[in-house]
């Protein structure tokens, strides 16, 4: 089974994201999202290892974004 959830950032959210990639360890779909503008997430798992990293990013303080809550925001839409 496959779940596809495409993520979009306009271009302010991109370049807030991209300032947000100095934290070690960003999972490749957040690297390409703020590369791109966009990522599709072809898998459950890799939506809830996404998740969490960004709650953990979040707790580690210093990663307070609003694109990660565009992020987060459209990952708890989708359910995850």
């Amino acid at each position: 089974m496959e779940i596809n959830l495409l993520l979009t950032l306009d271009l302010r959210e991109q370049a807030a994201l991209q300032a947000a990639l100095v934290t070690h360890g960003a999972p490749d779909h957040l690297v390409t999202l703020a590369l791109t503008g966009a990522c599709r997430i072809p898998t459950l798992d890799d939506a809830r290892r996404l998740r969490r990293w960004l709650v953990e990013a979040r707790s580690a303080g210093g990663a307070d974004f609003a694109s990660l809550d565009v992020i987060e925001s459209a990952l708890v839409r989708f359910g995850i």
